[in-house]
C-alpha cells in the first residue's frame, strides 16, 4: 500500500502541463553548500530584523540521452482522494506515487534523492523504482529558497518572510510552524533530524526540530555574519569572514583556510590557500587530522561556485570556467590530481551549484540546464539516463537512510 494517488508511467497527472499550479533542489547540498556572496541582500534583511541567506537555482529534470523504457510496469489503480486538507489550513493535492517496476539506475542502496521542483518535491526512491511528487502550495516570494531533507520530511523555506513548507513523507504538504515560520535560511543539522536558522540576533544561529521548536544548541558568530554561513557536509556550518573560511560548530570557531573554498565534504576540503608571494596551490585538507596534501592542478572556479567532495573522499565535483567563459562539471582525484571534464550543460544565469553525491560516492546527480536532471556515473564520468520523465528541478538533496 502507498500513500497518495498511484499512477502508470502514461498518466496525464504526470504530465507537466496537467498538474495544479501549486508552487514557483544541491552539492550535498544534501547534499553541500557552496561558498556564496550574500552580502547583496544583506542591508534589506538587517532592516527588517533578520540577516539571512540561502541556495537557490534553476535546473533540471531529465537527462538527454533516452535509455530503452523497461518492461511493461505493473498497471497500479488511481485513488480517488486526489486532494485532502493538510496541516495549517492547506488544501494540497495527494502525493502522486509512480511504480517503475525495477530500480532505477541499478542503484540497491536504500538512499533517496529529493528534488524541488517549481510546484512541487520529487522524491525518486531507487532501489524500491518509486517516483514520488508532492504538490507544495505556491511560494509568495521569487526570491531564494532553502530546501532540506530530514528524516521523514522535506523542508521547503523561501528566505523572505512568506510561509515555508515542510513535506512528510506520503503526505501533502503542511506549512511550517515555530522558528521555521520566520525568514532566514535554514541549514541541515546533525543526523538529518533537525535544520539550523537565526536565533534572536545576527550572532547566533539556533538549531531547531522539524516542528519549528529549538532543541538548545546554537552557534555564535560574529555580529553581521550570517549571510554568510553555509553547510559544511556534516551537520555544522562553515563562516566565510575577514580572514578566511571558519568552521563554526556550538564549541567555537576554527579557520580552515585564509582563501577560497573549493569544495566541502564529509571528510576533506579542497582550498586555494597562497602565500606571501601569492604563490598559490590547489590543497586538500583532511578534516579530522588536518593533514594537507598539495594537488598539482589548478581549478578556475567561477565566482561563487564551490563543488563538493564525495563521501569518500576521493573526488571533488567542481565547477570549471574555459578561456571561452563557458562553465562545466569537472571530477577531480584528491589523490593524484587527475581532471575528467564531465559532458552536463550548464546555466550561467544560476546563482549557486545544485549537486548531489550518492552516500556510496557511486553517482553524482547534477542539476544542469534546460531543466534537466544529469545522473553521472562517477567511475566513468559519462552521464546516464534516469529513464523517466521529471520535472524541472531547482536544487537536489540526498537522504541516507542507513
Amino acid at each position: 500500500m502507498h500513500d497518495g494517488v498511484v499512477g502508470r508511467d502514461d498518466d496525464p497527472q504526470l504530465r507537466p502541463a496537467e498538474r495544479l499550479d501549486v508552487l514557483e533542489v544541491g552539492g550535498s547540498r544534501g547534499s553541500g553548500w557552496p561558498n556564496r556572496s550574500w552580502w547583496w541582500w544583506l542591508p534589506l534583511l538587517l532592516a527588517a530584523g533578520v540577516v539571512a541567506a540561502v541556495v537557490t537555482r534553476a535546473g533540471s529534470g531529465r537527462s538527454p540521452s533516452a535509455s530503452p523504457t523497461p518492461p511493461h510496469p505493473p498497471t497500479a489503480a488511481r485513488s480517488s482522494a486526489s486532494v485532502e486538507p493538510a496541516a495549517g489550513g492547506l488544501t494540497s493535492p495527494a502525493p502522486l506515487v509512480t511504480e517503475v517496476g525495477h530500480p532505477l539506475l541499478g542503484v540497491a542502496g536504500g538512499w533517496e534523492l529529493f528534488g524541488r521542483a517549481a510546484a512541487e518535491v520529487v522524491r525518486i526512491e531507487f532501489a524500491r523504482g518509486r517516483i514520488t511528487r508532492t504538490a507544495v502550495p505556491a511560494l509568495a516570494s521569487t526570491g531564494p529558497v532553502s530546501f532540506v531533507v530530514g528524516r521523514g520530511w522535506a523542508m521547503v523555506r523561501p528566505l523572505d518572510f512568506v510561509p515555508g513548507y515542510i513535506v512528510p513523507d506520503g503526505q501533502p504538504a503542511r506549512a511550517l510552524t515555530g522558528a521555521l515560520s520566520r525568514g532566514g535560511p535554514a541549514l541541515p543539522g546533525p543526523g538529518q533530524a533537525s535544520v539550523w536558522v537565526p536565533g534572536g540576533s545576527d550572532t547566533a544561529m539556533v538549531l531547531v526540530g522539524a516542528d519549528g521548536r529549538a532543541t538548545g544548541a546554537s552557534i555564535t558568530i560574529p555580529p553581521g555574519t550570517i549571510g554568510n554561513v553555509q553547510p559544511d557536509g556534516v551537520g555544522y556550518l562553515l563562516l566565510s569572514d575577514v580572514g578566511g573560511v571558519y568552521d563554526a560548530r556550538p564549541g567555537g570557531l576554527r579557520r580552515v583556510t585564509t582563501g577560497p573554498l573549493l569544495a566541502v565534504g564529509p571528510s576533506r576540503w579542497l582550498t586555494l590557500d597562497c602565500d606571501d608571494q601569492h604563490q598559490c596551490a590547489t590543497v586538500v585538507i583532511d578534516r579530522g587530522t588536518g593533514t594537507r596534501h598539495v594537488l598539482d592542478t589548478t581549478v578556475d572556479q567561477p565566482s561563487g561556485w564551490p563543488g563538493l567532495i564525495s563521501p569518500d573522499g576521493g573526488t571533488a565535483a567542481v565547477y570549471e570556467a574555459d578561456p571561452a567563459g563557458v562553465t562545466t562539471v569537472h571530477l577531480l582525484d584528491l589523490a593524484s590530481g587527475a581532471d575528467r571534464r564531465v559532458d552536463v550543460p550548464i546555466d550561467r544565469s544560476f546563482n549557486d551549484a545544485p549537486m548531489a553525491w550518492s552516500p556510496d560516492s557511486r553517482w553524482l546527480f547534477v542539476a544542469g540546464a534546460a531543466g534537466r536532471l544529469f545522473p553521472v556515473d562517477a567511475a566513468t564520468a559519462q552521464v546516464r539516463d534516469l529513464g523517466r520523465p521529471l520535472p524541472p528541478i531547482n536544487q537536489l538533496a540526498i537522504r541516507n537512510t542507513r
